[in-house]
């Protein structure tokens, strides 16, 4: 017979919820024995001390590693590579501009206008 109570727990120092198992588990035959034995190996360690051991011991076997943000982006293809001059980041509106004009190498190249604020000279 095997019970399980969840307590939530509000820690008050960092304002977060916990969770607290509280487990009662009855153990029988060859698996009772082996628990007393640990136990006894282990200096008379508590169960409770001996369980999350062994829970930690099954989680690490068993469990499926997660990969990282990083590794999941990179291996979607979000986060690529590509070539491009080793001064990108500090002329990237030289080599904008120099990419612009070769896309629109057909329009005519007039002085940049006045910005509105200026006031223009009358005669």
């Amino acid at each position: 017979m095997t019970s399980v109570r969840l307590a939530h727990i509000r820690d008050e120092d960092t304002d977060m919820l916990q969770e607290d198992i509280r487990i009662n588990a009855r153990l029988t035959g060859e698996d009772a024995k082996h628990f007393i034995e640990l136990q006894a190996l282990e200096g008379g360690r508590s169960a409770s001390d001996l369980l999350r051991d062994a829970l930690r011991e099954y989680y690490a076997a068993h469990a499926k590693p997660r990969p990282s943000a990083f590794a999941m982006m990179r291996s979607s293809g979000f986060i690529g590579g590509g070539d491009a001059p080793a001064d990108l980041s500090s002329n990237y509106k030289k080599y904008l501009g120099e990419s612009l004009d070769k896309k629109h190498r057909h329009r005519v190249n007039e002085p940049p206008s006045p910005p509105y604020n200026v006031k223009r000279k009358t005669r």
